[in-house]
């Protein structure tokens, strides 16, 4: 193979042409243990939904699952769960929770369908040029009455940079783009919200306005910017996830 500027390059295999996606590249590199390690987020979020949204627990499927934090979770706070993920180490990464390799833009769903109370996925729709598969097979997942848990960061706050930290990051959603998706796959009784990864407002949500008005300040913050000088963990959390607010779309297949 030769190159634009006259050069051999060296041949790709197949896999080395593959989408970084579909290779053990990206969970490797994205969520390595150094950039991101392993915590209590998952297990907080799990909790979380489970007493606001799900309200109990039962079969639960984990739509993008990558290295298990929230399979993890979900099953600490007592659901019965499986995953997908486009990533061939994905059963390895979960182990040994029940784990299955899928690319639900092109492959069919895994499981029969109806076969899970809930579903769950989060930051996966948007790394997808069609996210319309990925909805209905989430939709077929679910038995009538079952519930659904849809998480992409959200446009308004993302689109002055951070959403295309991910290069893979495809497709962006505001809550009314959400809201019309998971209309088109099926689901009824849609609630989209703006919803902020910082568990503290989880439990004491009047502290929304205080939080929002830090949002505001300039403050820079990695991995968005550059730093000279670094800010203690916690610090640089609550002003990373102060401003970047995720989208939590909750959709139910009718009974």
């Amino acid at each position: 193979m030769t190159g634009i500027d006259g050069k051999k390059t060296p041949d790709m295999s197949p896999q080395e042409r593959l989408d970084p996606l579909q290779r053990d590249v990206y969970l490797k590199v994205v969520y390595s243990q150094d950039r991101r390690p392993p915590g209590r987020y998952g297990g907080q979020l799990a909790a979380h939904l489970r007493d606001t949204v799900y309200e109990h627990t039962g079969t639960l499927l984990d739509i993008g699952c990558g290295r298990g934090d929230m399979l993890r979770g979900f099953a600490e706070a007592g659901f019965d769960v499986a995953g997908l993920d486009i990533s061939p180490d994905v059963v390895s990464y979960c182990d040994p929770l029940e784990a299955r390799i899928a690319d639900l833009e092109l492959e069919p769903l895994p499981y029969p369908s109806g076969s899970f109370e809930f579903v769950f996925s989060k930051s996966v729709i948007e790394h997808m040029r069609n996210p319309m598969p990925m909805l209905e097979a989430a939709y077929d997942a679910l038995q009538p009455g079952g519930t659904a848990v849809i998480m992409t960061p959200s446009w308004v706050h993302h689109a002055r940079g951070p959403f295309f930290l991910d290069y893979t990051h495809v497709t962006p959603f505001t809550a009314p783009s959400l809201d019309d998706a998971m209309r088109f796959a099926g689901f009824e009784n849609i609630n989209v919200i703006h919803f902020r990864q910082l568990p503290f407002l989880w439990k004491y949500p009047s502290l929304f306005v205080p939080v929002w008005m830090f949002s505001k300040l300039p403050l820079p913050y990695e991995p968005m910017y550059q730093m000279a000088v670094k800010w203690p963990f916690w610090f640089n959390k609550l002003i990373r996830f102060s401003k970047e607010a995720m989208l939590l779309g909750v959709g139910h297949k009718p009974l």
